[in-house]
């Protein structure tokens, strides 16, 4: 049997707990929750933190099954990614989320009162803890106060793919980026589908195996999922498409066509296209 170690948390003696009497000559640990109070945390391969492969936002789940040296090694709950974090930026308990950041971006305040200097910030799919609400801010406690019209309730699905991904436009491309600050072309479509209620993978060929349900190129309509080998867009409508890619190294609205001529020459021809 072939694991993914992306998605599979196995390595070298050490295993969960779900994968006890599948493999051999490992110890297998159950894990326990943390939960993410950075506005987040890189996620690397490799224990020594070299290359970013994803990254955690505040508020995820992430199931740690070892620490050394200040790092934990463990799985995303949300999207079942596995690799190595900095353990301060994780609070080894599972706090429940009532609310998600559905602006961009909101800045966190010390009061509820935007003519004092932001704290910090929270980007778009965030999950956060809101206590209690005062004039236009909400609170999250040990963190403090953002403006209450950038959440939503966490159960809330009811949102237009053309609206909340124009908010991306110009967002600097970062490869294994999530964040508000920068992000890869499957980061974005993740984020994007996560908030209307679907939790895809985090690569592009994890989330292309991910659908059932292919569409022909002339019939292409506003959500639907465009895979090349390595790379992923979303279409707008019939003729233009949205995705963070390193050639403008910037989240882009393009022409389908001309983004396609592009795009074959150094990734192959369209793969797949999805829907839901």
């Amino acid at each position: 049997m072939k694991f993914d170690k992306r998605i599979n948390p196995i390595r070298k003696g050490l295993a969960s707990s779900d994968y006890d009497g599948l493999i051999k000559n490992c110890k297998f640990v159950k894990g326990s929750i943390y939960t993410v109070h950075t506005t987040y945390s890189p996620l690397y391969s490799e224990k020594k933190q070299k290359n970013l492969t994803s990254q955690l936002l505040f508020g995820e789940y992430f199931r740690v099954f070892d620490i050394g040296d200040g790092v934990a090694w463990g799985q995303s709950v949300r999207d079942n990614y596995v690799g190595y974090t900095s353990i301060q930026n994780l609070k080894k308990r599972k706090i429940i989320s009532n609310y998600k950041v559905k602006s961009l971006r909101t800045f966190i305040y010390g009061s509820p009162s935007i003519k004092v200097d932001p704290l910090n910030y929270l980007s778009f799919n965030s999950l956060v803890n809101v206590t209690k609400k005062k004039n236009n801010f909400s609170y999250i406690p040990s963190v403090g106060w953002c403006i209450s019209k950038d959440l939503s309730q966490i159960r809330n699905i009811n949102f237009s793919l053309y609206d909340i991904s124009l908010q991306y436009l110009q967002t600097p491309y970062l490869w294994g980026g999530r964040d508000s600050m920068g992000l890869d072309c499957s980061g974005l479509i993740q984020n994007l589908y996560q908030m209307i209620g679907i939790n895809l993978p985090r690569d592009t060929d994890l989330q292309a195996a991910y659908f059932s349900k292919y569409v022909d190129e002339s019939k292409i309509k506003l959500g639907d999922l465009i895979f090349w080998r390595g790379h992923v867009a979303m279409a707008l409508d019939k003729k233009n498409i949205i995705h963070a890619n390193a050639y403008h190294m910037k989240t882009q609205i393009e022409p389908l066509k001309s983004a396609k001529k592009r795009i074959d020459k150094e990734y192959g021809n369209i793969l797949k296209i999805c829907r839901l």
